[in-house]
């Protein structure tokens, strides 16, 4: 094989690993967020009333990703669909734009 052949080669396989490696990425772990700013673990009722919207608008995350009607439906209920490790941050955000005493933890 000359050497344009072991370039063309090299290059299919560099794009075949970069597209099996893009094709394994896991995406981020997401969760639901009051847009009223609460804290919905530290409330019973708000906790149940979250499984219950859930539940309502298929919008189970553990089930596997909330297409558009679950998160239209979520965000008519009052919540948004957020990275979980940036689902602290977007609470406080909410909270602190509605002026909620719970903007701090």
């Amino acid at each position: 094989m000359n050497s344009k052949g072991r370039r063309q080669t090299f290059a299919l396989g560099m794009i075949a690993a970069l597209s099996f490696g893009c094709a394994t990425n896991k995406p981020p772990e997401m969760a639901w967020v009051r847009t009223d700013g609460r804290r919905i673990v530290d409330d019973p009722t708000l906790l149940e009333q979250g499984k219950i919207d859930i539940a309502f608008c298929h919008a189970n995350l553990d089930a596997g990703a909330a297409d558009e009607a679950a998160r239209g439906c979520m965000a008519q209920k009052g919540y948004a669909l957020v990275r979980k490790d940036q689902a602290e941050e977007a609470r406080a955000a909410y909270a602190a734009q509605r002026g909620s005493p719970q903007n701090v933890r």
